[in-house]
């Protein structure tokens, strides 16, 4: 993978991540739903051409398929899919498909359970803390998804500056984190979206990021091993 591969990939994870925070930490806005339904996304998720992307294209192809409406109509979906996320990440109702890992990897719901502390220190570790922390657990798929799309912003940024250890460290910090905390509970949090309810928009982002979480971890153990050199070709 030369230079100008590597830079392209890097923007790549950080254009996909980001779009994944944004959509589980906050709800939905008219903003949100043109990227979602326009072209340039459709293009990064199918960017990188490997045995998972006929598998993750037709994935976000269901997403986007909930603001694929007239322009003049998309307001009213972006409504119905705002009250979509308040029933099912905010309340008041029980939230059937819990958005926190400790639900997932252990069966309970503990404050100062070790998992829950081992993501925070995961954050404090990477040097940044994720964009409402302290509002909601540091468990969260927003949050853990948002640190994410941080690490993957720093690792672009750094191998832009030419500051090629930093890059790996932020390659190194995403691959440990996907492999410690979202892989062992993303699967999980797709299948109960999808018993719990059904066909929404929040389903099928669920279902595009736990494939998202697999080739990720797969790309960016192709990065580690090539190196990350520095900087972009002159």
């Amino acid at each position: 993978m030369d230079a100008d591969t590597k830079e392209l990939v890097l923007a790549n994870r950080q254009f996909v991540w980001g779009l994944i925070a944004r959509g589980f930490a906050e709800e939905p806005d008219r903003a949100f739903a043109d990227i979602v339904a326009g072209e340039h996304a459709r293009e990064e998720v199918g960017l990188v051409e490997d045995g998972a992307t006929v598998d993750l294209v037709a994935a976000f192809e269901a997403v986007t398929a909930f603001f694929a409406v007239p322009a003049a109509e998309r307001d009213g979906v972006v409504a119905t899919v705002r009250e979509d996320y308040t029933r099912i990440f905010v309340g008041p109702n029980t939230l059937a498909a819990s958005p926190w890992e400790t639900m997932h990897t252990t069966g309970k719901r503990m404050l100062f359970h070790r998992d829950i502390l081992s993501v925070r220190d995961a954050y404090r570790q990477a040097g940044f803390l994720p964009e409402r922390y302290r509002q909601v657990a540091d468990d969260s798929i927003g949050l853990e998804c948002d640190f994410m799309a941080k690490l993957a912003a720093d690792a672009l940024a750094a191998f832009q500056e030419d500051e090629s250890q930093r890059c790996q460290d932020r390659l190194l910090q995403s691959l440990t984190f996907l492999t410690d905390h979202l892989l062992r509970w993303i699967d999980s949090l797709a299948e109960a979206m999808e018993t719990h309810y059904g066909a929404t928009f929040y389903t099928a982002l669920a279902r595009f990021t736990a494939l998202w979480c697999h080739r990720d971890a797969a790309l960016v153990n192709v990065l580690l091993e090539d190196s990350c050199p520095v900087g972009p070709a002159s």
